[in-house]
């Protein structure tokens, strides 16, 4: 697969340097990224392009062509025991069927900054990890471990038992203010970007939360990625 962009590039480098097979970079902008393969021992699985030459890689669309692309091995999963953490205080996130990649990587993005251990994505209706992740994620697909589930309602009872309370994001949900505090091994839960998170899996759920907002008509909620990162961000300062 082939990822592009400077942020989703330098982490490839920086974090996974053993997973790409070569490095195409701008021959005009070499001295940018000379430090880097170097430092990386990458020197011998890069090559120097005209810019035009970008074209020949097969990009599928040239928009995302930069000074720098990565012909990397393709993402894969984590098993959810790789994502479990034994530590007193442990967040993750699971996405039951986000189907939009903008909002997939600020997700991902959202989770790695705010200290998540990792995501757990539906197999099914769900968008892929891929070259398109890594632009919107700006990377942080590189570093943040992901479990594909075949059925989040039985992943989520895996995580109870593993001594996790699990947090459903949904409008009907207690609103989160000043008093109320995560449990230090919290897992939250946010939904597809219409629907929301199926009622199974909210039943599954031991608390509904949401998020305050103004009644305005015609805008009836935040972005997923938003809520998330609200949601997270209140995690992050009730277990400092």
């Amino acid at each position: 697969m082939l990822i592009s962009g400077v942020n989703s590039c330098t982490s490839c480098i920086l974090h996974n340097p053993d997973k790409i097979i070569e490095i195409f970079i701008n021959i005009e902008k070499q001295s940018v990224f000379r430090k880097l393969i170097e430092q990386n021992k990458l020197n011998n699985k890069t090559k120097l392009f005209k810019k035009n030459d970008f074209n020949r890689l097969g990009i599928k669309n040239d928009r995302f062509i930069s000074d720098i692309v990565i012909r990397r091995e393709k993402y894969k999963p984590f098993s959810l025991e790789e994502i479990i953490k034994n530590s007193e205080k442990s967040l993750i996130i699971i996405a039951d069927q986000i189907t939009d990649q903008n909002n997939l990587g600020n997700i991902i993005r959202t989770a790695l900054l705010m200290g998540a251990d990792g995501l757990l994505l539906s197999e099914y209706s769900s968008a892929d990890i891929n070259e398109i992740t890594s632009l919107t994620s700006s990377g942080a697909v590189e570093v943040l471990k992901y479990h594909i589930s075949k059925n989040i309602s039985r992943s989520v009872e895996v995580l109870k038992k593993s001594g996790y309370w699990t947090y459903s994001l949904d409008m009907s949900g207690e609103e989160i203010n000043r008093e109320f505090k995560f449990d230090k091994r919290s897992v939250i839960i946010v939904g597809n970007e219409g629907k929301g998170i199926r009622k199974n899996v909210l039943t599954n759920s031991d608390f509904k939360i949401s998020i305050p907002q103004e009644n305005l008509d015609g805008i009836d909620s935040y972005n997923a990625a938003n809520s998330l990162a609200i949601a997270a961000y209140h995690f992050k300062i009730s277990n400092f």
